[in-house]
């Protein structure tokens, strides 16, 4: 039997009660899997982020039900927070504090304890050693990504939501974070977006396309997919 770390049912959401930009939509996340999310701009890939990371006022959402790791939690739920963290494709919180600040206060929030090995794996493998104490609001684009991926990576949540995870990586790092991604599979599931085709096809086992609020499962073979991605480029 297939163990699921997340299952929803019957999610809507919506800013005007009668726009709703997610449609009583349905999702499953097996565990130890990586589950890609795709779709044209504006479809709703970031509002379903932020729905599953607990971002929305409870008047914008409804939901039938959800559960994580079997167990049935509402989404604010503090259980399902601290069992989930998300990697948004902007963060502009904490902007005052530098990486060694935020890394210390989030984990004490997590109750996870050092493991030194894995710090010094994930801080050196982003090539971030050098800004620990820079403000987090003084970094680039990639360093500030590079703040809550490594955040991320070191909690090992049974669920890590990322949101266009290599954006604004160097070369170096957006390899790195193949590695990590594939490895984050030994102890937890992924839900990542991305507009770069191959990154979906490289290290996702399962990949959806969401269109008008609605999940379409695509082709089981994502190389087929990638290829024929690859073919409209070249029309």
């Amino acid at each position: 039997m297939v163990h699921l770390v997340l299952e929803v049912k019957g999610l809507n959401v919506w800013f005007k009660k009668d726009r709703p930009i997610i449609s009583n939509l349905d999702l499953v996340i097996p565990n130890n899997t990586i589950i890609g999310l795709v779709g044209k701009n504006g479809s709703g890939k970031t509002t379903l982020i932020k729905s599953l990371s607990s971002v929305f006022d409870r008047r914008n959402y409804q939901v039938t039900s959800i559960s994580l790791n079997g167990e049935s939690l509402p989404l604010n739920s503090n259980v399902y927070k601290l069992n989930t963290y998300t990697v948004f494709t902007e963060n502009n919180s904490f902007l005052n504090w530098n990486f060694s600040q935020y890394f210390n206060f989030v984990c004490r929030l997590f109750h996870v304890k050092r493991d030194d090995d894995l710090y010094d794996y994930l801080v050196k493998g982003f090539n971030f050693g050098k800004y620990l104490q820079t403000s987090i609001g003084n970094l680039s684009t990639g360093n500030k990504k590079k703040v809550f991926l490594i955040t991320g990576f070191y909690l090992k949540r049974p669920l890590l939501i990322l949101d266009e995870p290599f954006d604004g990586l160097d070369f170096d790092s957006t390899e790195f974070l193949y590695e990590v991604l594939v490895q984050y599979k030994s102890y937890g599931s992924i839900l990542m977006t991305s507009h770069i085709a191959e990154s979906i096809a490289r290290v996702c086992d399962k990949a959806y396309f969401l269109e008008d609020g609605h999940l379409k499962l695509l082709q089981s073979d994502l190389d087929d997919w990638l290829n024929e991605v690859s073919s409209q480029r070249r029309e």
